[in-house]
């Protein structure tokens, strides 16, 4: 490979690569981002010259990003993303940014959660810049604290978040569906998906709750089953588990793990060597038989000094709605 430098990976080349790896077809990132299927192939070209290496191979779906591209999309979205972030702030005047929000959400809940909220602060001319944050130690007190502006979080026990009057608590949606995820070669791809048969295997907790020590839903219910669930290591708790750390801990077909997120589902083919699919109804109504299903809600303290909180709110729980099922 090439040395890389900033000067020779330019933006605009950087981002049709992370758009060509989504869309698998220059044409639709060319309409995608207004801009001719000429300077698409250009860019293409060279990115390809920058890391020496062809990146994608043509099928008869459309480009399919080779080995070397699947290791390198995550580390160019997220120079993509930070591009976005630089743009955002180079708009705001210096008086403007206090107006800066920290927003605590997973990477694992909403598709292309900080390109969407930016085109919105853009379009609707907001002069605010927001930074995204999936690690705390105790996300109510920051929270109420004001070192998180707003928390967007799923949690099963409603309780928890009722008894803080520094804080508003808004409920957005049930999370009603469940997804395995497990490595493409996993033996449980070779028998009946069912709770029983998942619980033969080592099991990733990957829930959020705000109480760490407290069972995720499949466990409670391998609990109440009386089933053993033998839980698979996990040394990422403070940050929360990232969409791409998923391979890390899932790949060696051996370990499984139950999300009720849908991005996980629908962007799934941004996960190589994983096996998603979305569990039965009827095993989802028995694992919830006995326990409420997680909800999502958005958190923000009371009294909140920005006057541009509330349509901050407003767009986040537009984009839940639009992105979350």
């Amino acid at each position: 490979m090439k040395n890389i430098t900033l000067d020779s990976l330019d933006m605009l080349s950087a981002n049709i690569l992370v758009n060509l790896y989504e869309k698998h077809s220059a044409s639709s990132v060319a309409i995608d981002m207004n801009i001719p299927a000429p300077k698409v192939s250009r860019c293409l070209q060279h990115a390809r010259m920058i890391f020496n290496n062809p990146l994608f191979i043509r099928k008869k779906h459309g480009l399919e990003p080779n080995e070397f591209t699947r290791q390198l999309y995550p580390i160019v979205k997220e120079l993509v993303q930070c591009s976005e972030h630089l743009y955002q702030l180079n708009q705001l005047n210096p008086l403007e940014l206090n107006t800066a929000m920290v927003i605590y959400v997973s990477d694992l809940l909403i598709q292309h959660f900080p390109q969407h909220l930016s085109t919105a602060i853009n379009s609707a001319h907001v002069p605010l810049s927001f930074e995204l944050r999936s690690g705390s130690e105790d996300i109510l007190e920051d929270t109420a604290n004001g070192l998180i502006d707003i928390a967007i979080l799923s949690e099963s026990n409603p309780e928890l978040l009722q008894n803080d009057p520094r804080l508003e608590v808004i409920p957005l949606k049930r999370l009603t569906h469940l997804y395995l995820l497990c490595g493409l070669h996993h033996p449980i791809l070779n028998q009946e998906i069912s709770l029983v048969n998942i619980a033969s295997y080592p099991y990733l907790s990957a829930f959020s709750s705000l109480n760490r020590s407290s069972l995720d839903p499949f466990q409670a219910f391998c609990r109440h089953q009386k089933l053993f669930c033998h839980q698979a290591p996990y040394d990422n708790a403070q940050t929360g588990l990232g969409f791409h750390d998923l391979f890390r801990y899932l790949s060696d077909n051996k370990t499984v793990s139950l999300l009720p997120y849908n991005k996980v589902y629908d962007q799934s083919h941004l996960l190589p060597g994983l096996h998603v699919c979305c569990l039965s109804a009827i095993d989802t109504e028995l694992l919830y038989r006995e326990q409420p299903q997680p909800m999502l809600y958005l958190i923000s303290a009371k009294h909140h000094p920005s006057s541009h909180l509330d349509w901050l709110k407003n767009e986040i729980t537009l984009l839940i709605n639009q992105s979350v099922h």
